[in-house]
């Protein structure tokens, strides 16, 4: 694939053996990983790539797709069909079944990340301050917060205890987790021998479950009690995603996990503000309004 025919993926980095922090980000690179197709994949760390793109976000030609939704009908039309096995039956329980994933973990997922104070004092909002350039790790970590809490208000809108919030989740997750542990059964993946895009939705949203170490994680507990989708992650990790590192790239000493809030913020504060000084002094010297002769 030559020139503007090749296919480039921007994503947001992951850690602890997952291949992104992002859920959508995760689902796109290992049903490319799946599906075999060569991709020139950009981790968005840099002060560019944050202006600029969004994660994930997938270009080929003159296109660009910014969802799993979008990305994998694309790829179909390209022959990158990880259904292409599947019968029209087994192709409506692929979609019932990651309907059902999407609307019962998605919720307990964002507010184990977001939503859990001590989880995103201590874990997430520190995780995103490494991981990426200031000012995007302040402006994602706050934007992708908003979005998890109106998501769960708008799951639980009647209801403003978050014990009580998070163990509705919990129980969402738990019957989620039964049913797709009773489908799974002993098989290697859903429909048999061979992965489907069902597999990668639900690994996308049990993997952070499994490997995260959230400072308050009671689901990873939950999963636990069904070995066989703990299996099932394991198998496709080796299988498709066999060179991620285990250990994490930002955060080496987990006991040091939990840095003062008032250290982020008045760093910071401090760079943006030294940045907007200087902009400010160029511009006026630029318009006449101070004479450089000054200095």
């Amino acid at each position: 694939m030559l020139g503007n025919d090749k296919f480039t993926l921007y994503v947001y980095d992951g850690d602890y053996g997952l291949p992104s922090f992002n859920v959508e980000c995760t689902k796109v690179l290992l049903y490319i990983a799946m599906v075999k197709v060569s991709v020139e994949i950009k981790t968005l760390n840099n002060i560019k790539s944050c202006a600029f793109y969004t994660g994930p976000c997938f270009m080929h030609k003159n296109l660009s797709f910014g969802s799993f939704g979008d990305i994998v009908p694309y790829l179909n039309t390209l022959n990158f069909d990880l259904d292409v096995q599947l019968s029209p039956k087994q192709r409506s329980e692929a979609l019932a079944l990651s309907n059902m994933v999407q609307a019962k973990l998605r919720g307990p997922v964002e507010f184990a990340f977001w939503v859990d104070s001590r989880n995103f004092e201590e874990f997430t909002r520190v995780w995103f301050a490494k991981a990426l350039p200031l000012p995007f790790n302040i402006l994602l970590s706050r934007q992708f917060k908003e979005n998890a809490v109106n998501l769960v208000e708008s799951m639980c809108p009647n209801d403003s205890c978050m014990e009580l919030v998070k163990e509705y989740f919990n129980s969402l997750a738990r019957e989620c987790l039964a049913s797709l542990s009773a489908r799974l059964g002993v098989s290697e993946y859903f429909f048999g021998d061979q992965p489907s895009s069902l597999d990668v939705v639900v690994y996308s949203y049990v993997a952070p479950l499994v490997k995260l170490p959230f400072p308050s994680n009671d689901l990873s507990i939950v999963v636990a009690l069904w070995p066989n989708l703990v299996s099932f992650i394991n198998r496709i990790d080796a299988k498709f995603l066999p060179e991620l590192p285990k250990e994490s790239k930002y955060i080496k000493n987990e006991a040091k996990l939990k840095t003062s809030d008032d250290e982020v913020s008045y760093v910071a504060i401090s760079i943006l503000t030294v940045s907007a000084i200087s902009l400010l002094w160029g511009f006026a010297v630029s318009k006449g309004f101070i004479s450089s002769k000054l200095f």
